[in-house]
């Protein structure tokens, strides 16, 4: 039964190393590019931006084909001079056509490349450390779309990503040549998403202790192992476990909190102009279950030192502590 009460120790040991783990992936997702992408904080969504923009200029060729053939219609048997005139307004309209066909090859795949089209990517996403940027393949609404990373880049802790700087230099080089004011791009999304930033500061912060306190936890565990009978063990761990168990549990409620309320935020400033943004579920899981993985080894210390100290009591010769 001693054996048994002993190596139920490994227990919280083992949560412990996992927890630390979990959580040294949630801080170091996305460090490298392609290293779970998937578990991105919170993903936005750019691959309709300036779909308002490229309609506006289908819109307006369709009004001039409209106006066009009403003149061609006027157009009447006017002799020789008729003639030229035709002649003259056919080549105004074969200069026109180029142009128009310039604009076409923009606008003919709208609901399929936007982005690409006017020179942005299609998606950038947020992680504790770094932004990353990509192509969603084959398409943004293909039934199981994959993500494809093509850059990505550290910054400061609290400004992981000026989206309204990097949209606007890539349009600018893009092959339309646009820029924020064509698309009547919103100002207060890059306030929204300051937020977010300032979110993931505290992330980073609390990920960092976490992964500090539950080492140390798993390592009190295994002291605990080799010596079960010193009370002062328990009441260690059961202290460290739980800064490990707070440090967890008050970076899964930024999560939660700091990404549904600023998703919700950016989709509703972000709509006019075909920008959405959805949060990290798989990055919510992993951090929900590091906290309550600490939340175990936490009550398990408590009750281990509730049980070393009412042991003493009874024989307090064998516990010296």
């Amino acid at each position: 039964m001693r054996s048994v009460g002993r190596f139920i120790v490994l227990l919280p040991v083992t949560l412990a190393v996992v927890s630390f783990v979990l959580c040294m992936l949630a801080l170091f997702a996305g460090r490298q590019q392609g290293f779970m992408e998937d578990y991105a904080v919170v993903r936005l969504n750019t691959s309709v931006v300036g779909r308002n923009f490229l309609d506006k200029i289908s819109k307006d060729d369709k009004k001039d084909d409209k106006k066009d053939d009403k003149k061609d219609d006027k157009k009447g048997d006017g002799g020789i001079l008729g003639d030229v005139k035709d002649w003259l307004g056919g080549k105004k309209d074969e200069a026109k056509d180029k142009i128009k066909d310039k604009v076409h090859n923009i606008t003919e795949t709208v609901t399929e490349k936007i982005a690409q089209k006017i020179g942005i990517k299609d998606w950038y996403s947020l992680h504790i450390m770094d932004s990353c940027e990509g192509y969603f393949r084959p398409n943004a609404t293909a039934p199981s779309v994959e993500l494809n990373v093509t850059n990505c880049t550290s910054s400061s802790p609290s400004h992981r990503l000026n989206l309204t700087a990097l949209l606007d230099h890539e349009l600018k080089v893009g092959p339309a040549k646009l820029n924020l004011a064509d698309i009547k791009w919103p100002h207060a999304i890059q306030d929204t998403l300051d937020i977010l930033n300032n979110a993931l500061l505290g992330l980073l912060i609390m990920y960092a202790l976490g992964i500090g306190f539950n080492g140390l936890s798993a390592l009190g565990g295994l002291a605990a192992f080799a010596k079960p009978e010193l009370r002062i063990l328990a009441l260690v761990n059961f202290a460290v476990g739980g800064l490990g168990f707070l440090c967890t549990i008050i970076a899964s409620i930024i999560v939660s909190a700091a990404t549904n309320t600023g998703v919700k935020a950016v989709n509703t400033v972000g709509h006019p102009v075909g920008l959405s943004a959805a949060r990290g579920d798989k990055f919510f899981t992993l951090s929900w279950v590091a906290t309550a993985f600490m939340g175990v080894v936490t009550l398990f210390w408590m009750g281990r030192f509730c049980l070393v100290r009412r042991q003493k009591k009874r024989m307090p010769e064998k516990y010296s502590r």
